[in-house]
């Protein structure tokens, strides 16, 4: 009988090393997958900003075929509409660029060209200050072409803008346009992964994803284009969001959200599962051995 006690005791023991050995082993694999998660999610949002890079460089290229076709520049001096079409409009059609302004140094739009699907063509862009940036520093280092994030009434739009000489004058500049919502779902598709980008105070102005992430504080939105580094939270049930910089033409525009489904509790919860029903089954082999050993010793 004592020796019966003996085995049981070992046993209470015994479960309990497995009982603590099966949480370690759900936590361990909980945190294995979510470090290959947040693994995924910094690569993600280093290969968004890096695929923006081609996009940049198709808008410096259908930039460049505009403003060095000849014609152009007189045509836009002389308001001669008919020319820039016939100019223009075969270089937009060539290019994956989906809208193209010709615009004169007051704002006033000499000619617009749209892809199906881009938002509707407008009469001004007055007021914008990249205009007159690119009218400003035409004769700098970079010849007065840059890229950046523009908020328009259509929505967030990448905008390379660049001038247009008629001779030695700058007479207007050409605005290359991508709607940031186009450009985060190609690069998405690049990445694998919903991205979202946020402004300056930390609210979401595009996103790939089929909820409306939450806005992130203004401090932190503000630490994040500065360089702090990234930060990681849950923005839907178990969407996982990391938190960067989003890059356009080497400056940090706003913040980029890289998002993906969390599927770690629920590897975590398989493990502990399945050790369990391998705890249960080594416990049914031991108690079926102990009372034939007890059979054995004790007959009735």
């Amino acid at each position: 009988m004592r020796w019966f006690q003996q085995q049981w005791l070992h046993l209470a023991l015994g479960l309990l090393v497995a009982v603590l050995a099966i949480t370690w082993a759900g936590q361990r694999a909980t945190d294995g997958v979510r470090a290959n998660l947040d693994t995924r999610l910094r690569d993600g949002g280093a290969g968004a900003d890096a695929a923006l890079v081609t996009l940049e460089a198709e808008h410096l290229s259908a930039l460049r075929a505009i403003t060095f076709t000849t014609g152009v520049g007189n045509a836009l001096a002389a308001h001669d509409s008919a020319t820039l079409n016939r100019l223009v409009t075969p270089l937009q059609a060539n290019s994956s660029v989906p809208m193209v302004d010709i615009v004169l140094p007051d704002g006033r739009v000499e000619l617009a060209v749209r892809s199906k699907g881009a938002p509707a063509p407008v009469a001004s862009r007055a007021g914008m200050p990249a205009i007159a940036q690119a009218l400003r520093q035409a004769r700098g280092h970079r010849g007065g072409r840059f890229s950046e994030v523009v908020i328009f009434r259509s929505g967030p739009t990448i905008v390379t803008v660049g001038p247009i000489r008629s001779g030695s004058k700058a007479v207007g500049v050409v605005l290359v346009m991508t709607p940031l919502a186009d450009a985060l779902g190609r690069l998405s598709q690049q990445v694998a992964a919903d991205l979202t980008a946020y402004d300056t105070v930390g609210h979401a102005i595009a996103t790939t994803a089929s909820f409306t992430p939450g806005a992130i504080g203004p401090y932190e939105a503000r630490a994040l284009i500065g360089g702090a580094a990234i930060l990681t939270r849950y923005v839907h049930g178990r969407e996982r969001e990391a938190l960067g910089r989003l890059i356009l033409d080497h400056q940090p525009v706003a913040v980029l959200g890289v998002s993906l489904k969390d599927n770690s509790s629920s590897t975590g919860r398989a493990v502990r599962l399945y050790a369990a029903l391998g705890l249960v089954g080594a416990v049914l082999i031991f108690a079926a051995f102990s009372a034939r050993v007890a059979n054995r010793r004790w007959p009735t």
